[in-house]
């Protein structure tokens, strides 16, 4: 008797926690059910247009990242192309080097000479392949003789005393420099102009006379 009046008691025990949980979920679908009947149609649209604005918005700027990407893509497929070939480049210009050297110790007797006279128009045909090979694949040469220093495009190698020219003018170019597609490729190795002893002390002196 006792274990059937336990069973009975646990019995209504669940019963009443059913009811419980049912009349809490009711309750809280009527709230919900008040939510949206106290919003007005007004506020309901004003709701949706922001949610629309909004995935406008995200849209808009998922499509502008993506056009960023294609451009930055572009630009490093571009500059790949325009610049995967500096290390050749540079061996190149290393090789008009020579030409250059090989020519300016060609004198004009040994010019004239018939015997070595097809070897010489032989390296001039080499020389003036390359100068085209250059022009192809963008390569130029920095123009460094009687222009301002420049650190961008020249490294100075000596100072050569001069009062004709201003001080900083490139007067001497020992190395020639280039550029590739604009962007240097090897600086000019140059001799720039410095005042004269003699000049450098007459400033000195008029320099002390104005203070």
């Amino acid at each position: 008797m006792k274990e059937k009046n336990l069973n009975e008691d646990e019995n209504l025990d669940l019963d009443k926690n059913e009811e419980k949980l049912s009349n809490t979920k009711e309750n809280d679908n009527q709230d919900d059910l008040k939510d949206d009947i106290a919003e007005s149609p007004d506020e309901i649209i004003l709701k949706l247009n922001k949610e629309v604005d909004d995935l406008k918005d995200q849209r808009l700027r998922v499509i502008a990242e993506l056009e960023n990407f294609r451009k930055r893509a572009e630009k490093d497929q571009a500059d790949a192309l325009k610049f995967g070939i500096s290390n050749f480049a540079k061996e190149i210009v290393n090789i008009k080097d020579n030409i250059e050297r090989a020519q300016s110790s060609i004198s004009e007797e040994v010019r004239s000479n018939d015997s070595v006279k097809s070897v010489v128009e032989g390296l001039d045909l080499i020389a003036q392949s390359t100068e085209n090979t250059f022009e192809k694949i963008g390569i130029k040469k920095i123009e460094s003789l009687d222009q301002k220093f420049d650190h961008n495009l020249h490294q100075a190698m000596m100072e050569v005393e001069r009062d004709d020219v201003e001080p900083g003018t490139i007067v001497q170019e020992l190395i020639p420099g280039y550029t590739l597609h604009e962007r240097l490729l090897r600086p000019a190795m140059v001799g720039v102009s410095k005042k004269t002893q003699q000049n450098q002390s007459s400033s000195k002196t008029e320099d002390e006379i104005s203070e």
